[in-house]
């Protein structure tokens, strides 16, 4: 059984971009990379060029996205008309087991325990070295 993820950016205008991740996208996992690596806003932009991805990694190259990896041709970057939008469409449609959002420089996650608010992700641990 995977544990699937959502990963978006707010946009100015409130809409949320955003694509699916299918492994590993328990907060440990998915949100230590997201928070260590993907940083700034045209680091979460290259990310979700990559559209879906079948697993995250600290690096581009080392993603394995369906479209770039695999040739599949439906597997692309989504648009929602806001947070929320994306809120229940990332539970629903996208069958997501947790969000990300970065919104204004900061990872957030939804989805820990089922509650029903966004949590500021923070990540205590510097992946670059």
């Amino acid at each position: 059984m995977s544990t699937s993820a959502a990963i978006g950016i707010k946009l100015p205008n409130g809409t949320v971009r955003a694509i699916r991740l299918h492994w590993d996208g328990y907060v440990a996992h998915a949100g230590a990379i997201l928070g260590g690596r993907y940083k700034t806003a045209e680091a979460v932009n290259a990310l979700l060029a990559l559209g879906d991805l079948c697993e995250i990694n600290e690096t581009l190259g080392s993603c394995g996205a369906y479209r770039r990896d695999r040739g599949e041709q439906y597997r692309i970057t989504r648009t929602f008309a806001s947070v929320e939008d994306y809120q229940y469409c990332g539970m629903g449609q996208m069958n997501a087991n947790y969000l990300y959002i970065f919104d204004d420089g900061a990872w957030h996650v939804y989805g820990i325990d089922r509650t029903s608010e966004w949590i500021g992700l923070e990540v205590t641990k510097n992946m670059e070295d």
